[in-house]
């Protein structure tokens, strides 16, 4: 370990191959100022490889600017039979400085952890989301429906982003239901989904310009998505620091030295000066290049699932046309359970919650003789449960049921009794739930035909939560 102390301007030297190098800029007149420390150090694991540590600072009118700049060089000339691969994690000062001093973007916090918001927090959020001052992205999670909680580790995402982006979660269903209201669906995030949003974020925005995971990929592996958004964002960011400018006072100092002592020729001179704005213009269309790739990146990976978005959310706004989604030509090629039941949950979208438990009963119920009744009933209980939650379903659950010609039940003496209660408990939010109200859809005196949709009323989120599908339950 080495201790660095006030050190001289200059070259420093010491043992185990550690070299540091400390330049300051003070103009005679005053004014602004400038130091650089430049430490090299050799990988304590890997001899042919170099660490490089640039701390700079200038004093200027408005503040001290400081710019700290890791590095890894290759030190080694010689063959090498595999090139080292090094996992780089966020520095941890970053979030210490987070921390201990106030930090804000368009007035808001940048803070170390991840926000956390419910319905109530969204117009100021999406006010601030489209401010024109907000200069770090921010990156969005929201819940998987049948577990209430997010698909990425949000404690190490947002460690891993420090300083590089907010990490916000809308905890509630209501909330991506309210960011979709104001933000239009193809722009929002809901049912588990991550999505990114990029400084200068605006309600009418190109949707694939802002980059979202689906959670099957996200079920897939969540870990992928912290690494490629640590590189990516990490990588932005560093492109976009600009120099220290005390970096830049030292470098004219030293250039206009050596002009002075009359050892270089003029036309030297000049082709310093030209090959230095040659390097400048490169610099900035390197950048540019670097901001377009990102663009381009984010437009190709998000158009794989584009297809998908567009047609499960034409879908949802068809069926939100009405009181209850009548049966169209589409709907008449419904052939099969699994089908109608997979059909009926893309065009519902967030507006119910289907459980496991629910996917497992449908494969059971295959047998049933008319999926197109099941894909209805479906649709008509997802907007009984949209009415309830949005308070403007104005009446009972039966009432509104009979009179789209159901029956309706909202307590089973079964789901208490001891021999029975077992098929009416489900899991939900990792914990045991009764399942009592349920809809009489199909009373065919086949056990396999007779009709029922159970579910469980979360009441403090406000959504119907469907834990079966298909034959009635024993009682």
């Amino acid at each position: 370990m080495i201790v660095l102390r006030a050190l001289s301007e200059g070259q420093h030297e010491a043992s185990g191959g550690h070299t540091v190098t400390v330049s300051r800029y003070a103009p005679a007149e005053g004014g602004s100022s400038g130091w650089s420390c430049l430490w090299h150090f050799p990988g304590t694991d890997d001899p042919s490889v170099r660490w490089t540590l640039s701390l700079a600072l200038a004093s200027q009118e408005e503040g001290t600017c400081a710019t700290v700049r890791i590095g890894l060089q290759q030190r080694s000339h010689s063959f090498q039979l595999r090139r080292p691969n090094y996992q780089f994690s966020a520095p941890a000062i970053v979030r210490t400085l987070l921390r201990e001093f106030e930090a804000s973007d368009a007035g808001r916090p940048i803070k170390p952890t991840h926000s956390t918001l419910r319905a109530g927090d969204i117009p100021d959020f999406v006010k601030w989301l489209t401010d024109d001052r907000r200069a770090l992205p921010v990156v969005v999670a929201t819940n998987y429906p049948s577990t209430g909680q997010p698909l990425v580790d949000l404690r190490k995402l947002s460690r891993e982003l420090s300083g590089l982006a907010h990490v916000v979660h809308l905890s509630t269903h209501l909330a991506a239901r309210a960011l979709t209201d104001r933000v239009g669906a193809e722009r929002s995030a809901w049912q588990g989904t991550v999505r990114l949003y990029w400084p200068k974020f605006k309600a009418d925005a190109k949707p694939y310009e802002h980059k979202y995971w689906t959670p099957i990929r996200l079920l897939e592996d969540d870990e992928a998505l912290i690494d490629e958004l640590r590189r990516w964002l990490g990588s932005v960011s560093a492109a976009s620091v600009p120099e220290n400018p005390a970096l830049g006072w030292m470098r004219a100092v030293r250039r206009k030295a050596l002009a002075e002592s009359g050892d270089i020729p003029d036309w030297v001179q000049e082709y310093i000066e030209t090959t230095d704005a040659e390097l400048r213009g490169l610099r900035e269309e390197r950048d540019d290049l670097k901001k377009d790739l990102a663009a381009a990146l984010t437009d190709v990976a998000a158009m794989r699932e584009q297809y998908a978005l567009v047609s499960h959310y034409s879908a949802k706004h068809a069926a939100e046309g009405g009181q209850s989604a009548a049966p169209s030509d589409a709907d008449a090629s419904i052939t099969t359970v699994s089908e109608a039941y997979g059909r009926a949950k893309a065009e519902i979208g967030d507006d119910l919650v289907f459980l496991p438990s629910a996917d497992a009963s449908i494969k059971k119920f295959s047998e049933y003789k008319d999926p197109e009744k099941l894909h209805k009933a479906l649709l008509d209980v997802a907007d009984a449960g949209r009415k309830w939650s949005d308070g403007t379903l104005g009446k009972p659950f039966g009432e509104f049921f009979a009179d789209l010609g159901y029956g309706y039940s909202a307590k089973n003496p079964a789901a208490r009794d001891r021999r029975h209660k077992r098929h009416y408990e489900v899991k939900y939010k990792d914990n045991p739930v009764v399942m009592e109200p349920h809809l009489k859809v199909d009373e065919s005196t086949g056990p396999d035909q007779c009709l029922r949709i159970y579910w469980y009323l979360d009441e403090s989120d406000k959504v119907i939560v469907i834990g079966h599908v298909g034959r009635h339950l024993p009682d």
